[in-house]
């Protein structure tokens, strides 16, 4: 039966109309959450983005401070830009000679990496100079923030923000936790079967004890550094003090998958693993963003259309890293390598000038500032990811189950690769000694052994076989804190006691003596 003109358009009106009230409800009833997201590579700021999106999807409101630029694609995937305000602070913690210094570093000793790392905490404070910072923290909010959601990068001190704008706090951490991260939960370490993501060894047993004491004297030194800086800024008694604001910190999202990545331990219900999301959230911005596609994604594109079956390997030593800054010996080392593989494809992410128009003369071989990584590495094509053992990227690779190898440059790398090794998923050069002949031995050991292959291709498997996705764990449960009204009852008790407390020194220390004098009057009575 044919509906009369008039009734189709009032039958359209009305479900039009219907459709805007649930919108506009929809975001009524969103909460107002503040995203603070500085001192961070892009890298990092990738993962807290991508959780930040998710809780655009669900219809809430968003204030993000950040230190970097928000890309053109991350905001044409957000539907309703009403729903962001972007505060932009633009500064940046001083890096003098840092390339040179995560070359150095994998010879320097202890202290001077912790000298380092302390210098770079003390001027972190900085940030809560800069005008735009004094402008955001000055202004009222409206609404009022119903969430603090913090990028976790040694920066307890910006807890004070949580303090200022009275709202609880949850933060996000780009990767497995951290000492910093289980103590600021009141989560148990332990470091006896549980290797730590900082340590380059990935110990076990007694030198795992030993190197704990030392990162725990290290936490400390820091921490005294960040509430340093919290005091000086968000100062007694206008605010509450440094350690209560610490316990303030409801829920840790951790860029991380133990059950395939590992190690496995100990978590409070407070600590959620989201590893993974960074791609959940990545096809929607692919989706967003074909209608400008960049050069290198038009290759792709032209490729994928052409059906290539040409195998192919990924190299790309990250954002940090810059050609036009490294040494003309690995270039060449690298550049000479790929030259006897002509049978692969080579995608090189290069920021400097061609090498020697070696892409013109081996077109199998082919540079740019920029490749589409993901997307690359989520072919059948893709046969091995040559990286530096940065989270995202080994994220990446495991999601899509292609082998790797690995050269550190500096941080968590070494350690990330390491247990990459361990893991069976790829191999590990020394980046300060590797030459043409290593390169090309490692590369054709790789392609040669299904067995690398096997391996992360099975353990791809556990990482993607879960319950729920990482997108809507983060979300639920940002909400359930906001629903909850800061969710007290998620805090451990372990937080409310002191060191000597935690870690039973009274106890110990009684037994200790008892013990010590119960073989001093054995003694005795031996000798008589």
């Amino acid at each position: 039966m044919n509906l009369p003109v008039s009734s189709t358009l009032a039958s359209l009106r009305f479900w039009l109309g219907f459709w805007l009230v649930a919108c506009i409800i929809q975001v009524a009833n969103g909460s107002h959450i503040l995203g603070v997201f500085v001192n961070l590579h892009r890298s990092q700021l990738l993962v807290h983005l991508a959780v930040a999106r998710t809780l655009l999807q669900r219809g809430h409101q968003l204030t993000l401070v950040t230190t970097l630029p928000l890309e053109e694609d991350w905001l044409a995937a957000v539907a309703n830009t009403t729903q962001v305000k972007h505060v932009l602070v633009p500064w940046q913690l001083p890096t003098n000679h840092e390339l040179q210094q995560q070359q150095r570093q994998h010879n320097d000793n202890f202290i001077t990496r912790l000298q380092w790392t302390l210098t770079r905490l003390e001027l972190s404070g900085e940030l809560l100079q800069q005008p735009a910072w004094l402008a955001f923290m000055q202004h009222v909010p409206t609404p009022r923030y119903d969430l603090l959601l913090l990028g976790y990068h040694f920066n307890e001190h910006l807890l004070g923000v949580a303090a200022h704008f009275d709202c609880p706090v949850a933060i996000i951490s780009t990767q497995q936790p951290i000492g910093f991260i289980h103590s600021l939960m009141g989560n148990a370490e332990e470091r006896w079967y549980v290797p730590q993501p900082y340590d380059s060894q990935q110990r076990t047993g007694f030198p795992a004890l030993l190197f704990g004491l030392w990162e725990k004297s290290s936490e400390y030194l820091a921490r005294r550094v960040m509430q340093r800086i919290y005091s000086a800024h968000f100062p007694s008694p206008r605010y509450p003090s440094f350690e209560e604001m610490r316990r303030r910190v409801v829920l840790a999202l951790n860029n991380h998958h133990m059950i395939s990545e590992g190690p496995i331990g100990p978590v409070l219900p407070s600590m959620l693993d989201i590893g993974g999301i960074v791609m959940e959230q990545q096809s929607h911005v692919d989706a967003a963003f074909d209608k400008g596609l960049t050069q290198q994604q038009q290759q792709l594109q032209k490729r994928q259309q052409q059906r290539q079956r040409r195998p192919f390997i990924l190299f790309s030593l990250g954002t940090r890293f810059s050609w036009r800054l490294a040494s003309k010996h690995l270039e060449q080392s690298f550049a000479a390598a790929f030259v006897q593989l002509p049978e692969y494809d080579i995608y090189w992410t290069h920021d400097g000038n061609d090498v020697s128009g070696i892409n013109l003369t081996h077109a199998h071989i082919k540079l740019a500032k920029w490749w589409p990584q993901s997307q690359l590495l989520s072919q059948p094509e893709a046969e091995l990811f040559i990286t530096h053992g940065g989270k995202g990227s080994l994220t990446e690779a495991l999601f899509h189950g292609v082998p790797l190898l690995g050269l550190p440059l500096v941080g968590d790398q070494r350690a990330n690769l390491r247990k990459m090794q361990n893991k069976g998923w790829g191999l590990t050069l020394d980046v300060q000694s590797v030459d043409q002949v290593q390169l090309l031995s490692a590369i054709r050991r790789m392609l040669g052994d299904a067995k690398f292959k096997q391996k992360i291709k099975k353990d791809a498997l556990l990482y993607r076989d879960r319950p729920l996705n990482a997108s809507y764990l983060a979300a639920y449960w940002l909400e359930y804190v906001i629903r909850h009204k800061g969710a007290k009852h998620l805090y451990s008790p372990a937080r409310e006691l002191d060191f000597w407390e935690y870690y039973l020194l009274d106890i110990r220390l009684v037994l200790y003596l008892i013990v010590a004098l119960l073989t001093w009057l054995l003694w005795l009575i031996i000798r008589m």
